[in-house]
């Protein structure tokens, strides 16, 4: 779709520990998506952070239409932080972005494109800016992904995506069985209940500020054994899934 054709949306940032480069975050998604939509909002989630980030968004929040502050009392963890974020997103399309600061906000408008076609855009990182090994293992996890579960998919997990509420809504009525890799259960629990799904090149940095926040390197061999342990019971539950 293009501007004028496109409708409001919900740009929505899930965050926690992002001192560094939050604002620049939040400003770049702002003048790029709602500053181009008249309607649009931007919900920042932050999820218990002590570095900083919650004294940034205070003072940043207040001064962009539109973008409104979501906090807890305590720290959720990903997956509920991520389910309640979602679902206090007020329009009809959900435009989802981690905070690292690693996506172009402008790339927003390359998923923006197809979702006329479809109900979930998920942005595969182009030229990924990572180091060798989580390419690697990225590769070869999205191809055993793609063989299992008989859908095609470069980079499942990705955590810069456009989505339709309606596509979304019975995923998050559901247990989610992943610790880590929590896009790629969610993305194949929307397939389930009948979402179409597609993907389309999108840029990628490497981190400007601070340590990655991504999974360390000790994690990520238990984090993929745990998601292969888990394809057959995704995969009973996503064939049970009531579809529209």
């Amino acid at each position: 779709m293009t501007a004028s054709a496109m409708p409001p949306v919900s740009a929505l940032l899930l965050v926690h520990n992002e001192a560094e480069v939050i604002e620049e975050v939040v400003r770049d998604i702002h003048r790029e998506v709602l500053a181009k939509l008249p309607g649009s909002e931007l919900v920042i989630a932050e999820d218990g952070s002590t570095d900083g980030t919650k004294e940034i968004l205070a003072r940043i929040v207040p001064g962009l239409p539109g973008a409104r502050l979501v906090q807890g009392t305590e720290r959720k963890g990903y997956t509920r932080a991520y389910k309640d974020a979602l679902r206090a997103c007020r329009n009809d399309l959900i435009f989802f972005s981690d905070s690292s600061g690693k996506h172009d906000a402008a790339d927003f408008w390359r998923l923006a494109a197809l979702i006329g076609e479809v109900d979930m855009v998920i942005g595969c990182k182009a030229d990924r800016r990572d180091p060798f090994y989580r390419v690697a293992m990225s590769r070869v996890f999205n191809l055993l992904v793609s063989r299992y579960f008989g859908h095609r998919f470069r980079d499942i997990n990705s955590g810069f995506r456009l989505m339709r509420r309606e596509a979304i809504a019975p995923v998050l009525e559901e247990e989610w069985r992943m610790k880590h890799l929590i896009n790629f259960e969610f993305t194949l629990r929307a397939l389930g209940h009948g979402a179409r799904i597609a993907e389309v090149p999108v840029r990628h940095s490497r981190r400007k500020h601070g340590p990655s926040r991504g999974l360390p390197l000790k994690k990520i061999p238990e984090a993929i054994s745990m998601a292969l342990r888990a394809f057959p019971a995704l995969k009973r539950e996503i064939g049970g899934a009531k579809r529209p």
